[in-house]
């Protein structure tokens, strides 16, 4: 049995033995000859959040965060349905939950119905079997509510790191936040918010707006936006239609 030395020397020669042996077992294991089965890759990285898409023409997606309220909601549906303005909204599972009425408006109107998950609390915060939890939980009230399988999803606060990103792909969603922000969460004004959006909307791009009644001015900014865009020579899609048209651009041409 071995028993410790005080002697310092001795001490260290056993170390550097030690350590000899250490790197003689690796090398042997790294060798050809070595038995030991390699180690399994790495899992891939998660894919980066969905913010804009490489496109070259002008088109966009207006996209709606709804998690309180049943003021500013049918204002927003009403403008985007007179206009015919494709849009998607990504909706809490509490607030659908309780206002089955006007998910069904989004429905009507055939608008694109993703999540906002369920508590609204910063992603980052939680542990995986929570992050899973609330995602899930959402996902089965838009399926009841909406008829709608989801497979993006809005965190709140726009709220991620790697890990959460790993775990809603897992579930088979892609998280996706935006281009532009609006900021009308803020509240700056109605030409605030309608020349940050023309000044910095691009070609691809996803435009954060919100829907619920915390934004007491997005239902009046939203014409002007929509005008605005369309002289610039922008067509309004769903994300979801966004995400197609950027496959097919990026498709090689068939041969002749």
């Amino acid at each position: 049995m071995w028993t410790i030395s005080p002697d310092r020397t001795v001490g260290r020669r056993l170390a550097i033995g030690g350590g000899l042996v250490v790197i003689a077992a690796a090398l042997y294991f790294l060798s050809p000859g070595g038995t030991v089965a390699p180690s399994a890759t790495p899992s891939a990285a998660p894919k980066p959040p969905l913010r804009t898409v490489a496109l070259s023409k002008k088109e966009l997606a207006l996209t709606f965060d709804i998690s309180w309220g049943t003021v500013m909601p049918p204002k927003v549906i009403a403008i985007l349905a007179k206009d015919k303005v494709p849009a998607t909204f990504f909706l809490s599972g509490p607030w659908s939950a309780h206002h089955p009425e006007l998910v069904a408006l989004l429905k009507r109107d055939h608008f694109q119905i993703e999540s906002h998950g369920q508590a609204h609390v910063n992603y980052s915060g939680l542990s995986d079997a929570q992050v899973r939890d609330n995602i899930q939980k959402a996902q089965t009230i838009l399926e009841q509510v909406a008829g709608t399988k989801t497979d993006m999803v809005r965190p709140p606060n726009g709220d991620y790191d790697k890990r959460t990103l790993a775990v809603a792909e897992s579930m088979g969603y892609t998280i996706v936040l935006w281009g532009t922000d609006s900021r009308d969460w803020m509240n700056p004004g109605v030409a605030a918010i309608t020349n940050r959006v023309l000044r910095l909307a691009h070609p691809g791009d996803i435009v954060l707006l919100h829907a619920s009644d915390t934004c007491k001015q997005t239902d009046i900014a939203l014409p002007a936006i929509l005008s605005g865009l369309r002289e610039k020579g922008y067509t309004f899609v769903t994300v979801d239609q966004l995400l197609k048209d950027a496959q097919a651009a990026q498709a090689p041409t068939p041969a002749a």
